[in-house]
């Protein structure tokens, strides 16, 4: 047994007002004269200062109804009223070939033991063998798509890719902490494309989808080379300081160049949203941007889910300026891949607020207080009280 409000205890004290009020109308006694009251001796003539019986039954019921109602503002919880309701077992399962072949076997005997086995997608439908709707996992608020997810839940199993983008970098609310099913199939491709820092050093992806300086006798076919050019339209010039000194810690260990011009540049750095958009440019805004933005136009405090003075306490402005940057310019990395405990670390459990709570006794004891409540009028409407 729970209480969920046990401040509401303190009510009980209200037990004692119609407590209070029979023993002062017992004590006050009414004096009724008749013929025969002086024939009686003193003894008999005394006033009677007890409860009769069926008083006391109507004190008992008063305080049984004002209980009643302390007991409903308190709000019991009993755990055997609870285990009376079934929770589901659910299975998520990412649109994505590979992890439904590798886990077709698990999938398969939730079926046969009646499970519920959705797919992770828009509107979360029904799973069917061999019909996937593959597709880029952004297109949906995946938010919004655990949010239909029962409320309370025997477990959750979640059958993924482990890729670092499968749901997004933002925090995920979901009622049960799921358990992790990751895929062990890899296709994961890489680039092969490199950009020229001088006559001998590029910059390119290694096989484990890192971004690397390597050196070469003779660079062929670079995708960019020499320095970036950047045009900077700030207003806040704290923040123009701090975007120049992350340009020099990237030059300082990746070795790329940059120069400023004054208009133009293949690099545009602004606190304005623009009205003409070029494809040929990279945008960084450092202030908010309303509606849906380009590709080539990064928010960097969007993009990280920090705000800015975040972002520069954790060092963070340089890796988030790079990351864009060499994918714009050619070099297109290979998605991480997270471990289970990365992958957990995504998840949050919605907590289950006491003060949000419905008691499961409420029905109970709102029928109580009713029978109660009409026990305790019917014997004072007998009693005329």
């Amino acid at each position: 047994m729970e209480f969920l409000q046990p401040i509401f205890f303190w009510g009980l004290l209200g037990i004692s007002v119609p407590v209070l009020i029979h023993l002062w109308n017992g004590r006050k006694g009414k004096v009724l004269d008749w013929a025969a009251m002086n024939w009686l001796n003193a003894q008999a003539s005394q006033s009677s200062r007890s409860f009769k019986l069926e008083q006391l039954r109507l004190l008992v019921l008063r305080v049984l109804i004002w209980t009643c109602l302390v007991l409903l503002a308190v709000g019991l919880w009993f755990d055997f009223l609870e285990k009376s309701e079934s929770k589901p077992i659910v299975h998520l399962i990412q649109p994505n070939a590979a992890v439904e072949s590798e886990f077709r076997f698990e999938i398969e005997q939730a079926l046969e033991k009646g499970e519920q086995v959705i797919w992770f997608a828009e509107g979360l439908p029904d799973y069917e063998v061999g019909q996937i709707s593959e597709g880029n996992l952004k297109k949906f608020d995946v938010q919004k798509a655990l949010d239909l997810l029962p409320k309370h839940l025997d477990s959750l199993h979640f059958y993924v890719s482990g890729l670092e983008n499968d749901f997004g970098s933002k925090l995920l609310f979901v009622p049960e902490i799921p358990l992790l099913h990751k895929s062990t199939s890899d296709k994961r491709t890489y680039s092969k494309a490199k950009i020229g820092i001088d006559s001998t050093r590029f910059l390119s992806v290694s096989e484990l989808g890192l971004l690397q300086l390597d050196t070469a006798e003779k660079i062929t076919d670079p995708v960019f080379s020499g320095p970036i050019e950047f045009s900077i339209s700030l207003s806040n010039q704290e923040k123009k300081n701090q975007l120049l000194a992350a340009f020099e810690a990237i030059e300082e260990v990746y070795g790329l160049t940059f120069s400023e011009v004054s208009e133009g540049g293949k690099l545009i750095l602004t606190d304005q949203t623009q009205e003409v958009i070029s494809k040929e440019k990279l945008y960084l805004l450092v202030e908010s941007g309303d509606g849906i933005l380009p590709q080539n136009v990064i928010h960097l405090e969007k993009q990280s889910g920090l705000t800015w003075e975040e972002l520069i306490e954790k060092g963070l402005l340089p890796e988030l300026i790079l990351a864009p940057l060499v994918h714009f310019l050619g070099i297109h990395s290979q998605e991480k891949r997270l471990t289970i405990n990365q992958l957990a670390q995504r998840f949050v459990q919605i907590p289950e607020s006491k003060r949000t709570a419905l008691p499961n006794t409420a029905v109970l004891l709102l029928v109580l207080f009713l029978i109660l409540f009409g026990l305790e009028r019917f014997y004072a409407y007998r009693l005329n009280l």
